[in-house]
Order: structure tokens, then C-alpha cells, then sequence
């Protein structure tokens, strides 16, 4: 806020508006910017006057209705590699803490317990590891887990190293980083999490959508494979008697992937730096539409 007023900018903070209040208020705004609470709704944009550039502050675009801004000409401006280091490093310790049983480790230490013989885990150093989706945050996970001896199995758009069913077949452990779109949503269904070990674990900090969520409860309920680690979930916040608590075989977390320091001062000044480079006459380094 203090680098965009010091390049002219009049600023309003309203980091816990409602829908109803962000409707109210858009067409007294040319720039809006938002990380990913905020859904920027084609209802709306259709409500705008003056609007003409959404800045998303963070990687994924998925909370903004991008055929609603292509009608009304809004340029729309997000910071997709800021991100990816806090993401990666949570993947890697959502992988740690499953291998090493540290959710029960923790919990059973608090409640007065020793488990010692009942916490034997796996170490991820030569694992097989399957990553789908190989861009910003994909490649950073890639690079970490080299340095752990870990054997990569890669499949995106663009690179690929094994197809998707042979991922799944022989990965001991996945992890899924593609963006959300019509294509990717649902893209890992119960076909796909047939051919898992039983043994495998699966990692999902993109979005909820990205996974069947009926598929992977049930085979997770079921112990047809060992375990999950989730961030993401199609519909958040996670209510308190939503099925994926009841499971002894998944740890939770809040969509805190991006949830660092370093990460939000890296997006917001990525976002605001473009920002002025378009009201200055310049070219955005990193544009959507």
C-alpha cells in the first residue's frame, strides 16, 4: 500500500468485505485487488463502471470470472511464481509428516503418551515420487526432492516423463500442483486412484476441484491406499462435521500453502509493481488477459 500511494494511488482496505459490500462498492473503483477469498463473481463485474485491472495477488486465478473481465475489457494481473517456495516446502513437509507419523507423534505427546514402538515411519529419500503438474510450484518440489534421492515421475501439459496412469501405478507417493480449469477439475478420479499402491500417499495442495473427493474418501476410508495429505478442499472453509475430520489416515490443513511472509510480501509487490508499469504506459510482466 505505501509503494502504490507513493505512485499516486488512492488506496481502500477492506480486507474482510462480503460479497454483498465488494457488489456495492466496485464501480467506485478502477483497480481492484484480491488474493483468493475474494470471488470476483461475472455479477460483479457486470456491476462495474470504471474497473480496469484486477490485480490477484498470489498464483491461481481460479476466484475470477476471466469471460466476464474479457467482455468489459479488464486486464487482469496475477503473480504466479511468488508463491511456489512456501508451497513446495509445505508439500515436502505435508510428505515428511505422513512418512514419519508426526500428526500422531505430536498429538500422543500432548495427551501424556509414549509411542515409541508404535511410531516406525518410512524416510522419503528414495521414494518414487509422482508430481502432476509441472510449473512454478511443480519444478520447486521437483528440485527439493532431488536433493532427498528421490526418483521423479513428471506429468503436465507441456513435460511429461511418465503418462498419468503410469504415474499413479508405480509413484509411492503424488502430489498434485496443475492449475484449476475445465480441463483439470476432477482430472484424478477413481480410475486413476485404482492404480495406486496400497501402500502410496497422496499430496493435494492446487484445489480441491482437482480430485473426485467421493474417490478418494472412499478409498481412503477403505484403506485401499495409506494415506493423504490435504490443503485444499472443493468447498472451504471445511465445516466442523465435514467427513474428511473423521479419517485416521489424513492430515488437514487450511489452505496455509501460500500462508507465509515471505510469499505474501514476494505476490503483493509482484502485483503492485505491475500494476504501475500499466498505468505508466508499460507492458505487465506477468498478465492473465
Amino acid at each position: 500500500m505505501e509503494y502504490l500511494k507513493e505512485n499516486g494511488f488512492d488506496i481502500e482496505y477492506k480486507p474482510e468485505i462480503t460479497a454483498g459490500e465488494l457488489k456495492s462498492l466496485i464501480e467506485n473503483f478502477q483497480v481492484l485487488l484480491v488474493r483468493s477469498r475474494t470471488k470476483v463473481t461475472g455479477e460483479i463485474i457486470n456491476g462495474c463502471r470504471q474497473l480496469k485491472i484486477i490485480g490477484r495477488i498470489g498464483s491461481g486465478y481460479d476466484n475470477i470470472d476471466l469471460e466476464s473481465c474479457l467482455k468489459k475489457k479488464i486486464k487482469v494481473i496475477n503473480a504466479p511464481d511468488a508463491n511456489s517456495q512456501s508451497v513446495a516446502e509445505l508439500t515436502v513437509g505435508l510428505m515428511i509428516t505422513l512418512l514419519r507419523k508426526l500428526e500422531t507423534a505430536f498429538t500422543s505427546m500432548r495427551k501424556g503418551y509414549w509411542l515409541k514402538d508404535e511410531l516406525w515411519g518410512n524416510e522419503l529419500s528414495g521414494k518414487t515420487v509422482g508430481i502432476v503438474g509441472y510449473g512454478y510450484v511443480g519444478r520447486r518440489v521437483g528440485r527439493i526432492l532431488k536433493s532427498f534421492k528421490c526418483n521423479l515421475l513428471i506429468y503436465s501439459r507441456s513435460f511429461k516423463t511418465a503418462s498419468l496412469e503410469e504415474l499413479f501405478s508405480k509413484s509411492d507417493i503424488i502430489t498434485l500442483h496443475p492449475a484449476l480449469t475445465s480441463r483439470t477439475e476432477k482430472m484424478i478420479n477413481n480410475d486413476l486412484l485404482s492404480k495406486m499402491k496400497r501402500r502410496a500417499l497422496i499430496i493435494n495442495i492446487s484445489r480441491g476441484k482437482i480430485i473426485d473427493e467421493n474417490a478418494l474418501f472412499y478409498h481412503l476410508k477403505n484403506k485401499l491406499i495409506q494415506g493423504a495429505a490435504l490443503d485444499v478442499f472443493t468447498y472451504e472453509p471445511l465445516q466442523k462435521d465435514n467427513r474428511w475430520r473423521t479419517l485416521s489416515n489424513v492430515i488437514l490443513t487450511p489452505h496455509i500453502g501460500a500462508a507465509t511472509e515471505e510469499a505474501l510480501i514476494r505476490a503483493s509487490m509482484t502485483v503492485a509493481e505491475d500494476l504501475v508499469r500499466i498505468i505508466k504506459g508499460h507492458k505487465a510482466r506477468y498478465s492473465v488477459i
